[in-house]
């Protein structure tokens, strides 16, 4: 009796662990997710603040803000996330957004503000973008590119460039 005893047991902790799998994988996402987004709340509110300023002229100091972004490691309760700052991936791929993707859940943040990434110190076309997926340190700095009031937006370290 025993040994049917152990079977039915195994059998139903197997049942429970296949019925609360959604779940656990929804949670995974949302703490992803939550972390993606306050990562982009920041880049955002920094670009909103230097474009509260003047835009510097071509040559001239510019505002500027440094801003240290984290993602949370892909790990048992977090889902693997990343932060597309610039222009997104095919469903979002226009420029002055910011993209949080968390396992299958994707959020888009529009900005006011042009933004433009710097690659190897020129401005990279307005296609390109740059990928956070862990931790990354970005300087943004407000002038005027081709006569626009623009955030550029810097990687010093973490983050990687893509078109």
């Amino acid at each position: 009796m025993t040994p049917l005893r152990v079977a039915l047991a195994v059998v139903l902790a197997a049942a429970l662990t296949v019925a609360a799998a959604p779940a656990v994988e929804d949670a995974r996402e949302s703490n992803a997710a939550r972390a993606g987004q306050t990562a982009a709340d920041d880049v955002r509110d920094a670009a909103v603040a230097l474009a509260a300023s003047t835009p510097a002229p071509p040559g001239a100091p510019a505002a500027t803000r440094t801003v240290t972004v984290s993602l949370p490691p892909a790990d048992a309760t977090t889902a693997r996330a990343s932060l597309l700052v610039g222009t997104g991936y095919g469903d979002a791929a226009t420029t002055d957004v910011l993209v949080v993707r968390a396992g299958t859940r994707t959020r888009t943040t529009p900005l006011p503000v042009d933004v433009r990434v710097v690659a190897n110190g020129t401005v990279a076309p307005d296609d390109t973008g740059l990928a956070v997926t862990d931790r990354a340190t970005l300087d943004l700095r407000y002038v005027r590119s081709d006569g626009r009031p623009t955030v550029l937006v810097t990687a010093r370290r973490g983050a990687r460039v893509y078109t």
